[in-house]
């Protein structure tokens, strides 16, 4: 009857389990980096998206303001 009731956790499953704990939480890991790097590049590349627009707009707007000086456009 002693041999019939091994015991449950034996070496070899603690050792399986924790590798595949250790697995698990690699992964996780992994996931949740790869995550925050594409919303951190999604949040550079709305930046940058921003920054270049808001430029473009006030350099196009001067040259157009300056254009019209010198054509005179402004005058009454």
């Amino acid at each position: 009857m002693g041999t019939i009731m091994r015991s449950f956790i034996t070496r070899g499953r603690l050792v399986a389990a924790t590798v595949i704990l250790i697995l698990l939480v690699a992964g996780f890991l992994a996931g949740a980096q790869h995550g925050y790097d594409l919303g951190y590049l999604d949040g550079e590349n709305k930046t940058n998206g921003w920054w270049i627009d808001k430029k473009t707009h006030y350099y196009e707007s001067s040259e157009i303001r300056k254009k019209r000086i010198s054509l005179k456009h402004n005058h009454i």
